[in-house]
């Protein structure tokens, strides 16, 4: 049995992350979690992830359960699907047979499991800065309409 270094949301839930499943870029603003699935369904992990204040703060653990990084300030998941077949690892396996010397002849097979690939980030700060010019804007509007209907009135 693997043991898995883990992924640890705000809302307290754990993702074991398979070998290289943990991706930031250089930037700091694109997380991507290759986790195992496990029992949980797509739809379950698309939901647990889209909510902003999940994943603000999540805390990378080892295979021993030590802290050993916390990523902070992603707010959007862009990104959940479910791929099978994903090499999660490599286990050895006695052949049965020895070599010239009397040595065991290992070979090696890749382990395979159901991961989910989940893409966070910390968000486009041009698509916000309209977001909230398009709201100033409708506040203004609002604002108008209640002057010119306290001055009729």
């Amino acid at each position: 049995m693997i043991n898995y270094a883990k992924a640890k949301l705000a809302n307290e839930s754990i993702y074991e992350i398979v070998p290289g499943g943990l991706r930031e870029n250089a930037d700091k603003s694109k997380l991507t979690i290759i986790a195992l699935l496990g029992n949980r369904t797509l739809s379950a992990v698309d939901s647990e992830t889209d909510v902003a204040a999940n994943v603000t703060t999540i805390i990378i653990l080892d295979s021993a359960g030590e802290e050993t990084d916390i990523k902070k300030g992603y707010k959007y998941q862009i990104g959940c699907k479910k791929q099978k077949g994903y090499v999660v690892g490599r286990e050895s396996v006695d052949t049965g047979t020895v070599d010239a010397d009397g040595n065991a002849i290992i070979e090696y097979q890749d382990v395979t499991a159901t991961v989910v690939i989940i893409e966070l980030v910390t968000g486009d700060v041009r698509a916000e800065l309209d977001e909230t010019k398009k709201e100033v804007s409708e506040l203004n509007a609002t604002v108008d309409a209640l002057v010119v209907a306290s001055l009729e009135g």
